[in-house]
């Protein structure tokens, strides 16, 4: 089963060059945004992914292409320039697919263009800048068992801001509630889609996935929505990439299963 991951939009300025660069690529630890997305998948076995490429596209390739060679412990022979590598890393079993989907296409627009690679399948649909540890396994079920062309992970998100919390005669505050949606829940940006997917969408730029898309198929009641009330982050800002990197440092890493 295989995995189409967005990677479009302008990017954001790193903290550390100080140059524009793929959401995807900013690090967490020593690895990128979306090596840490890929590698929630490959921890349920799913490692065929299709990466749908925008802006920073090409950043996003040489990564692939030329940073995996880093991870491995190698020997170099000085006198012939032989290099040998001396040990095996899990990503050696993934399949990737780098697809130019266009500088300013929408998401709806993505994924059309990816079709030749995911039609006639079931396949997830997650973005390259949102870390989450979401149940891939419990979320696929649910997508099956509700029979539906699209299957959203939606959440309430955490709350960038103290919340208070009105009684009958006083009020309470909590600096680090999440929001409090009883009735309603955001889209978490992990999905799972059946092949009908695409006769609703268009290879035209303007086709957006979240506005458009989701519109028609709440209209033909053909989407689901499984609740995710764990851990779940995206990155907009610095501020995200730097509540990331702190857990990472104090060794919780929830996206990883730690």
């Amino acid at each position: 089963m295989k995995c189409l991951l967005l990677c479009g939009g302008r990017g954001i300025i790193d903290p550390i060059t100080g140059a524009r660069i793929p959401k995807a690529l900013l690090k967490v630890g020593n690895r990128p945004l979306i090596w840490h997305v890929m590698k929630l998948y490959s921890s349920y076995g799913y490692t065929d992914f299709v990466l749908a490429l925008g802006q920073g596209g090409d950043k996003i390739k040489e990564y692939f292409m030329n940073s995996f060679e880093l991870l491995h412990d190698i020997e170099v022979k000085i006198a012939n320039n032989e290099i040998t590598s001396l040990n095996k890393i899990p990503e050696e079993n993934w399949t990737i697919k780098l697809i130019d989907t266009g500088l300013s296409a929408s998401t709806g627009a993505r994924i059309a263009r990816c079709e030749r690679y995911l039609k006639h399948e079931t396949f997830f649909i997650a973005y390259s800048d949102v870390l989450a540890n979401v149940n891939l396994k419990d979320l696929l079920q649910f997508h099956e068992q509700h029979n539906k062309t699209l299957t959203v992970t939606g959440i309430n998100p955490p709350s960038r801001f103290g919340t208070f919390y009105e009684h009958t005669e006083h009020l309470t505050y909590n600096p680090n509630a999440r929001l409090e949606m009883r009735q309603s829940r955001i889209n978490g940006g992990f999905m799972v889609a059946s092949s009908k997917l695409f006769e609703y969408l268009s290879p035209i730029n303007e086709c957006n996935l979240e506005t458009e898309v989701f519109n028609t198929l709440t209209s033909n009641h053909d989407i689901s929505l499984f609740k995710h009330d764990d851990f779940w982050q995206n990155v907009d800002t610095e501020r995200d990439i730097d509540y990331l990197q702190n857990l990472y440092d104090a060794n919780k890493r929830p996206w990883m299963g730690i």
